[in-house]
């Protein structure tokens, strides 16, 4: 059964988000009930042109920076690596020195929704990420 927020499926949320990012997501029948199985990395979730900075590991999950040079962007995404596929807690934040900090944090079965940040080229930016019982990242590095 499809979840409905404000009339409309997750699915249809999904897709209109993917489109949005420029990216696409891939969904596969795993049994006859239809659950889903998603196919996604962080620089397919951050969308194109975005490449892998630096990642930090933490019981439970991978933080990841990513950086796309003609944007001149940031973008700090967490996947879990405990409890795939089950609704639980996960955060992702990116700093960009002077600039602030972006994070978000959800209930989600995978990944965070990306968190964007502008960072030019030098710029120097940490990221972190967790869950509610650890959590990872690092001091300020110069994007490169």
């Amino acid at each position: 059964m499809e979840m409905k927020i404000m009339g409309l499926s997750r699915m249809m949320i999904g897709a209109a988000v993917a489109a949005a990012l420029g990216t696409s997501v891939v969904l596969t029948a795993t049994t006859a009930t239809a659950s889903r199985q998603t196919v996604e990395t962080p620089a397919t979730v951050c969308g194109p042109g975005y490449t892998v900075e630096r990642q930090a590991s933490f019981t439970g999950g991978v933080a990841y920076l990513l950086h796309n040079s003609g944007k001149q962007n940031a973008c700090a995404v967490t996947f879990k690596t405990k409890d795939v596929g089950a609704r639980t807690f996960v955060w992702s934040a990116v700093d960009v020195k002077g600039a602030g900090v972006m994070k978000n944090e959800e209930i989600t079965p995978l990944h965070t929704v990306p968190v964007y940040h502008a960072a030019p080229t030098n710029s120097w930016v940490k990221f972190s990420g967790g869950t509610r019982t650890a959590d990872s990242g690092g001091g300020y590095e110069q994007i490169k």
